[in-house]
């Protein structure tokens, strides 16, 4: 029987191993895995500009507050629409149950207010209070009274949201929290597409949270410019001493101060 050698051929359809076979293949890699580090830290950073929207410690106190309440006699609460936005500036605000300094607070109220048209017709114009609340009022009661500043330093910005409420009798819609004054980055988002708010606010995001979503933050911002910083009635809330009744029937003061909350709430047209 005869046997033929075996030839050996050359397929043209499999890479030839070089010397560089091992190299390339881990610039490769190399290439992929920094491809995927940037796409999920992007995702990762969306996702952390979108949670300072709708945050839920935020949104928890504003649905613990209580209705507004008639403190003078000579005065009802008004009908008209308010929206009324609290604004603390802390020094830190990525944590809204840790304890951090306020450096200030303040209420926008923006109040659809009915006016008669020149044919008759009743519409409504949009007025505008900046009532800035003193940090040195005191909040909380019982064994939890403290100063705002006081209480913010110990409980957190979150936490203030409902002893505020009380102390000034302004049921909060909704509330703002950032590391400086934002009001007017607020108002500059006016007409902004509220699709494209993540990608085009980053600055501004990363400054503050909020339990408004993209579109009321943008719809605030639109309404406010409307009316404009100019034009907005500025209040500083004022302040009279607390008092008690002392065993033998007299007035004594407690120490604290307490916001007047008649006087503000006419001064903001919350009570008329």
């Amino acid at each position: 029987m005869l046997f033929r050698k075996r030839e050996r051929f050359e397929r043209t359809d499999v890479p030839t191993p070089g010397p560089y076979t091992n190299v390339i293949g881990v610039v490769v890699l190399v290439v992929v895995a920094v491809a995927l580090f940037v796409v999920v830290g992007r995702v990762a950073d969306r996702v952390g500009k979108e949670t300072r929207l709708e945050d839920a410690d935020l949104s928890k106190q504003v649905g613990k507050q209580s209705s507004m309440v008639v403190t003078d006699d000579q005065y009802s609460i008004s009908q008209d629409a308010f929206t009324k936005v609290l604004f603390l500036t802390v020094a830190d605000a990525s944590d809204m149950e840790k304890g951090t300094q306020v450096t200030q607070a303040q209420v926008l109220l923006l109040h659809e207010k009915p006016v008669q048209a020149e044919d008759g017709s009743e519409t409504t114009q949009t007025v505008a209070s900046l009532a800035t609340l003193p940090l040195d009022a005191k909040i909380g009661s019982g064994d939890d009274a403290a100063t705002l500043a006081d209480y913010c330093a110990a409980h957190g910005p979150a936490a203030c949201v409902v002893p505020l409420n009380a102390a000034s009798n302004i049921k909060f819609t909704h509330v703002v929290v950032a590391s400086e004054d934002v009001l007017e980055q607020v108002m500059a988002l006016a007409g902004t597409d509220p699709s494209k708010f993540i990608k085009e606010s980053t600055a501004l995001l990363m400054k503050l949270r909020t339990d408004m979503t993209t579109a009321e933050l943008v719809d605030l911002g639109t309404r406010a410019t409307g009316v404009g910083a100019e034009n907005f009635n500025r209040v500083d809330a004022p302040l009279v001493a607390e008092t008690t009744q002392a065993d033998d029937g007299s007035a004594a003061e407690t120490g604290f101060q307490v916001i007047d909350r008649t006087a503000l709430c006419t001064s903001v047209g919350t009570l008329v």
